[in-house]
């Protein structure tokens, strides 16, 4: 049971805070520094990887800060489509506005081409576009025309209101029309 006491009273207080608030890579990284000084007494004894582990593999079941982060600001995800109108959620879609709205959920985009002011926002569309690319089965939004990384006009990705009104979405309608 070594160390564990970390795991029961620090982590969760700091993953917390980690899901409500924007929470830089540095900050993570000296968390996770600490626990496993404090865990080995100095230096890591072995790697970080081994000691996430389940006991059963050998591992210390060490909590997976990153991981756990992630999954936390992932949730948020799921709750947009909820119904409900929470301050977060608006404020989300006024971010969003200008690329579609929640719409832009399902796009093919780098966060990185878009000035969102929101650092918890940014990070929540970066590991949403992380994860889909991951783990989705089918791959829909890479056929979607607006905010393509792909498809860019004058070096970013474009999005035009009035197509997208109009139902121009997918990479595929614009090749239906016959040019005589």
């Amino acid at each position: 049971m070594y160390g564990h006491n970390h795991q029961i009273f620090l982590i969760p207080k700091f993953v917390y805070v980690c899901s409500v608030l924007p929470t830089p890579k540095v900050l993570v990284k000296e968390f996770n520094q600490l626990l496993f000084n404090f865990l080995w007494n100095g230096t890591d004894k072995v790697t970080r990887v081994s000691a996430i582990n389940k006991y059963e593999e050998g591992g210390l079941k060490m909590t997976d800060l990153n991981c756990m982060i992630k999954s936390l600001r992932l949730a948020w995800i799921k709750r947009i489509f909820e119904d409900n109108n929470g301050t977060w959620k608006l404020y989300l879609q006024h971010l969003l506005e200008s690329m579609g709205g929640f719409s832009f959920l399902n796009c093919n985009y780098d966060i990185k081409d878009y000035n969102i002011s929101s650092q918890f926002c940014c990070e929540m569309l970066s590991w949403w576009s992380d994860f889909r690319d991951s783990f989705a089965s089918q791959r829909d939004w890479q056929s979607i025309i607006w905010n393509n990384k792909e498809i860019r006009i004058d070096r970013r990705p474009a999005f035009y209101k009035n197509y997208f009104e109009a139902g121009v979405i997918y990479i595929q309608f614009t090749f239906r029309f016959k040019y005589k």
